[in-house]
């Protein structure tokens, strides 16, 4: 029966031993070992044989004539062995990069090729058809996969090229792991050198590694703190009185328009502490004989409608907040009030200022915080 055809006979036969293939051919011919076992082709006797005669040791001479092997002996040990290292006879072709069949390098050394499981068989293959179907993610894993059986060739050639003499028969004997084949496989890829050579990675290199330089101790210091950007009360003052909204100032500054509105309000608390909170005068003896007579004042602590409108105008025309002029005005009826004055009834013949109801009641509602009246033009006659 031809070979590459299946067989009942080779599914449920035992294969024989090449060890026996090989006396059979060798005592009593080919014919004899055919008709033994006939279920098997004369291409698989003959690869038996040839098996069984590396394994006992009695490797054939080299050809002289005939179709030479398609590869060299050093690719062929590179196949061989890297083949046994990743598992699959396929694979070590891949990594030796030659396009040779795998049967009759094992066959020649006497070796079984290794396979491996069709799980991982299946695997590999759908990794393949979806990488040439176009699947990115794939073919990149593809691409790796090849890549790394290449290096993989690459630490076993050089290798191979450190043991000055090979067996004829069996595996390639691979150098000792040393110091040696350290240095010569310093430039492969690490994983596939663990992956050959699993004991290498424990040598150390020889290589000194540099002094370490202790800088000396730098004493602490406190970290710099950091300038804030937060404007102080007389600029969030003055930039309110010009118009300019919170969150105008708090782009300017660049701070949070919370923290100005904050600010704000601690300002405008201050000022109005300082209007409920301010001292009595104190009381002057009279230094005259006669009594001195002061101007009537409203009570402690509190302005009139007068000095609030004066406060009103001051601000208007000095461009300043009203908390300053109310402070400027305060200060300048304090001042008023230490100071004894005679009454002067003709007011260097100037009559009295008077306002009329009207506008005696909006200054009255400005100094009680209330909503103002409206004015009209006759209550500015007086």
């Amino acid at each position: 029966m031809s070979d590459g055809v299946y067989s009942i006979d080779i599914a449920v036969r035992a294969t024989p031993s090449p060890a026996l293939v090989a006396r059979i051919v060798d005592s009593y011919g080919a014919d004899a070992a055919a008709e033994r076992w006939a279920w098997l082709g004369e291409r698989t006797i003959s690869t038996l044989a040839q098996r069984g005669r590396a394994q006992a040791g009695d490797v054939a001479p080299r050809r002289t004539g005939g179709r030479p092997m398609a590869c060299s002996e050093i690719d062929a040990a590179v196949a061989v062995e890297a083949g046994f290292i990743l598992g699959s006879a396929s694979r070590g072709i891949r990594a030796a990069g030659v396009t040779v069949s795998y049967q009759g390098l094992y066959s020649r050394r006497g070796l079984t090729p290794p396979m491996i499981s069709p799980e991982e068989r299946g695997i590999a293959s759908a990794l393949a058809g979806a990488a040439r179907r176009g699947d990115a993610e794939a073919a990149e894993a593809w691409e790796a996969r090849l890549a790394f059986e290449a290096s993989v060739g690459f630490v076993i050639r050089k290798a191979l090229a450190l043991v000055a003499e090979q067996t004829v028969s069996g595996r390639y004997a691979l150098p000792p792991a040393d110091a040696a084949l350290a240095e010569a496989l310093r430039d492969e890829d690490p994983a596939a050198v663990a992956l050959v050579f699993p004991g290498l990675a424990e040598i150390s290199q020889a290589e000194p590694e540099p002094p370490v330089i202790v800088p000396p101790p730098t004493p602490e210091t406190a970290p710099m703190r950091r300038m804030s950007r937060m404007p102080t009360d007389n600029v969030l003052t003055a930039e309110r009185a010009q118009g300019r909204s919170v969150d105008q100032m708090a782009s300017d500054w660049e701070v949070k328009p919370a923290a100005i509105r904050a600010a704000l309000r601690r300002i405008d608390q201050a000022a109005l502490a300082s209007q409920v909170q301010a001292p009595p005068p104190k009381p002057l003896s009279a230094t005259h004989s006669e009594p001195a007579q002061h101007l009537a004042a409203p009570p402690p602590g509190r302005l009139s409608v007068e000095d609030l409108a004066r406060a009103v105008a001051l601000a208007r025309r000095e461009g300043i907040t009203p908390a300053a002029a109310v402070e400027f005005v305060r200060a300048d009826v304090d001042q008023a009030r230490t100071r004894p004055v005679a009454p002067d009834p003709d007011l260097a013949g100037f009559p009295a200022p008077r306002m009329s109801p009207g506008l005696a009641a909006w200054f009255d509602a400005l100094a009680a915080g209330h909503d103002l009246p409206e004015l009209e033009m006759e209550d500015f006659d007086v």
